[in-house]
């Protein structure tokens, strides 16, 4: 299993887990509030990590621009 936490500022946090069976969620979120979340629970269809990683964060930076 991989995971990581990052503390940006104003609050806004990044985790990334990846799971032993494929599993994976992306978040952002700001205290409670999820502003981005990827996972295989969600609707998000993945091709590959490459992808996943751009759409994610393409997904982040617009959420952060909105503040």
């Amino acid at each position: 299993m991989f995971e990581e936490r990052v503390v940006l500022a104003e609050g806004f946090v990044l985790e990334a887990r990846i799971f032993d069976d494929q599993g994976f969620v992306l978040s952002l979120r700001k205290g409670k509030t999820v502003l981005v979340e990827y996972s295989n629970a969600s609707r998000y269809e993945f091709k590959s990590v490459e992808k996943l990683r751009y759409d994610f964060e393409r997904d982040a930076e617009d959420a952060l621009r909105q503040g």
